[in-house]
């Protein structure tokens, strides 16, 4: 797994995610971390999470939530993040975290309507007719 995704963002996701749902006997301590259809995921206590990011090479992992959310925290000066994992680990500017459960084999959480985008809006503007003659 290999992806860069604003920082803020992240952690707006994993703050999201880590709330207890009404009805749950306890909170999940750790949280799915995925990248896959460009978007990366995060997922724990019944909630998914998802923005927009550029993935490099798929893949997901479990992570302690709250040291990971700390953690990112402390970059303030940073506006991207770029995160890599593999089997062994995740690694996170100059910082090396354990991860487990780590797989090449993602999908993402739901379909998503993704289009061309085309220009069709200027098809039909019409240009404005000069009023005059033409020397």
């Amino acid at each position: 797994m290999h992806f860069t995704i604003e920082r803020m963002r992240l952690i707006k996701m994993l703050e999201n995610v880590r709330r207890k749902l009404a009805g749950q006997k306890k909170k999940e301590k750790d949280v799915r971390l995925y990248a896959c259809a460009a978007r990366v995921f995060t997922e724990a206590n019944g909630v998914v999470g998802g923005h927009k990011a550029l993935v490099l090479v798929e893949g997901g992992c479990t992570a302690a939530l709250e040291p990971l959310l700390t953690l990112l925290k402390t970059y303030d000066n940073k506006e991207h993040v770029t995160i890599q994992a593999d089997e062994r680990a995740l690694h996170m500017f100059t910082t090396t975290w354990p991860i487990r459960g780590y797989t090449r084999q993602v999908s993402p959480p739901g379909n998503f309507a993704v289009g061309s985008v085309t220009d069709t809006w200027l098809a039909t503007r019409q240009e404005p007719q000069q009023t005059g003659r033409d020397s």
